[in-house]
């Protein structure tokens, strides 16, 4: 029998309610404007393995295109949260999710015909004959609704969030496999954006994905290669200039383009996880340093070292550290991790771990651009720091705007109280090296003092 239910709460609405006469699948199926109720998922709902194949949706895509002039487009659908999802319900759930999804692309596009499944979560949507561009778009912004909307299963309410990227005839492709494909970079750059639900391909978007794929491999090879070098911006007295450490900055020595600058590869390493084994190469190489500089019978200075936060999250620092401490011998204390804020909220308690680790072996710790992320006193309290590091912005902008003075006063009253040393980044100015000179600040790095230098260039400046 087929009736209707009212949904509870003050915007009370009807939903149709329907048996499922197929032996797979839900035992009951409830559909609204804003609800899926999945009651027994034995199998995957029919219309799922329904879908064609991506050779067979190609070629549909391309009679099409042979035989009508008009505007068409493909829509590349991934659904995110599968990880998560499967970690907190299991196989099952996952399974049960998946088949409502395929059921509500299929949905929208009336046809199987049209729709086909490129991987797990993803899939791929045919629009024949559209009357204008901006309808792909439109069918986009729908989808993305449609997905969006909560399902129950197994006494949860969940909701799914869809990516998707759009491709338009004949501007974005003339085949099947080049609509298929842009689709699919213009929804693998709304997956790096965070924030959009879906995207018109460009081709900036296929130049973007050409010059990452290239730097990736490069930079595997550079790894094999150790084709990296480290320059050291001298950390000083702000009341008078003399050299009391230095930062670790690290340099590709690209065989072509020469010395590549870190913002333009430490993306990329971060995103493809190439930041582990660079991030060992910088903190082995600061080591070696070091000890390079006391086997010398030279009075080094301390050394600072950017972790990242794929590193960080990596878990094994505290392991690599010991391994590098027993390596060179170096006295703990002359090394300094520089860490972001922004490691810390995702697992608070891990990270505490991994810096106490860090603090007792006697190895100095920073908090990098303070102020600039996650900030928060209560956790500042918990963590084993020796250092607070002001970020440039807050320092540049001291002399024009009377506000950010006072942010940079009280994180330096508050990190004295605490005990802890202040250091501040990206001193260009007199006016703001007298500014944190009256502020109490005792330390500070920037073009106002030195640039970052290569080895015998810091040797040399800082008397070594």
């Amino acid at each position: 029998m087929d009736g209707a239910v009212s949904s509870c709460g003050p915007d009370r609405k009807w939903s149709k309610v329907k048996p499922n006469r197929e032996q797979a699948g839900p035992a009951l199926i409830v559909t609204d404007a804003c609800l899926t109720v999945v009651a027994r998922t034995d199998a995957a709902p029919a219309g799922a393995g329904a879908m064609q194949d991506i050779s067979v949706f190609t070629r549909r895509i391309d009679d099409h295109l042979a035989s009508h002039s008009g505007p068409c487009a493909v829509l590349v659908i991934e659904i995110s949260r599968m990880a998560e999802l499967y970690k907190l319900l299991g196989q099952q759930a996952l399974d049960t999710s998946m088949a409502v999804m395929a059921e509500r692309v299929l949905g929208l596009c009336g046809s199987a015909d049209a729709v086909c499944r490129i991987a797990r979560a993803q899939f791929a949507l045919f629009l024949p004959n559209l009357s204008h561009a901006s309808k792909a778009l439109f069918t986009a912004s729908a989808l993305a609704a449609r997905i969006g909307e909560p399902i129950l299963v197994e006494g949860r309410l969940l909701y799914m969030v869809a990516k998707i990227g759009v491709a338009v005839s004949p501007d974005d492709g003339t085949s099947g496999q080049a609509l298929l494909r842009n689709a699919a970079i213009a929804q693998g750059e709304v997956a790096k954006s965070g924030s959009a639900h879906y995207l018109h391909y460009t081709e900036q978007m296929r130049e973007r994905l050409r010059h990452q794929l290239i730097t990736e491999t490069e930079l595997r090879q550079a790894i094999l290669d150790e084709a990296f070098v480290l320059h050291y911006q001298p950390k000083v007295a702000i009341a008078d200039g003399t050299p009391i450490g230095g930062e670790a900055l690290i340099r590709w020595r690209h065989p072509t383009r020469g010395l590549i600058y870190p913002m333009e590869f430490i993306p990329i390493a971060e995103e493809t996880g190439l930041m582990v084994p660079i991030g060992e190469w910088a903190l082995r190489a600061a080591c070696r340093q070091i000890q390079t500089w006391i086997e010398a019978g030279r009075q080094p200075l301390q050394i600072a070292v950017n972790v990242s936060e794929r590193q960080f999250r990596w878990g094994h620092l505290p392991a690599l550290i010991d391994v590098l401490l027993r390596e060179t011998g170096i006295p703990p204390h002359l090394l300094q991790l520089e860490i972001t804020e922004s490691v810390l909220p995702e697992d608070l308690e891990g990270a505490l771990r991994q810096m106490a680790w860090i603090a007792d072996c006697g190895v100095a710790l920073a908090l990098d651009d303070f102020g600039t992320g996650y900030s928060s006193l209560s956790y500042l309290r918990e963590l084993p720091l020796d250092c607070l590091k002001v970020d440039r912005k807050f320092v540049q902008d001291m002399e024009q705007d009377s506000g950010t003075r006072h942010i940079v006063q009280a994180i330096v009253a508050m990190a004295k109280a605490m005990g802890l040393k202040v250091v501040a980044e990206g001193v260009e100015t007199e006016g703001e090296r007298s500014l944190l000179r009256g502020m109490g600040v005792e330390e500070g790095q920037g073009y106002l003092f030195a640039r970052p230098l290569p080895v015998k260039e810091f040797e040399l400046f800082c008397g070594l």
